[in-house]
C-alpha cells in the first residue's frame, strides 16, 4: 500500500481514502478481489494444482487461498473446479 501512495505521490491514508471513492472498494479488498477473480478463471481453465494457483495468484499458502476463496465464494477450490466442469466451462 504504501508504495502505491507514493507512486500517488498522496499520504497513504489520503490514497486509500481517494482510492475507495473512485472504487467503492479499499485497495486492499480490490486486490483480493482480483487474487480471486484470476483463481477462479485458472480453476475453471487449467489443470494446475490448487497449491499452484495460490502461488500463482499471489495468496502464498494453498491453505490461505482455500480460506478466502471459501470465504468469497462459498465452496473449496477442488468443489468449484468440479461444479465448472459439470457446467461444461
Amino acid at each position: 500500500m504504501r508504495q502505491l501512495a507514493e507512486h500517488a505521490n498522496l499520504p497513504r491514508r489520503t490514497f486509500i481514502r481517494h482510492f475507495t471513492t473512485e472504487t467503492g472498494m479499499p485497495p486492499m479488498q480490490r486486490v483480493a478481489l482480483q487474487r480471486l477473480l484470476s483463481a477462479r478463471r485458472l480453476l475453471e481453465t487449467s489443470d494446475w494444482s490448487v497449491e499452484r494457483i495460490a502461488a500463482t495468484t499471489g495468496f502464498g499458502s494453498a491453505a490461505n487461498f482455500r480460506t478466502h476463496f471459501r470465504r468469497a465464494v462459498g465452496t473449496t477450490p477442488s468443489a468449484y473446479r468440479k461444479s465448472s466442469y459439470n457446467q461444461g466451462l
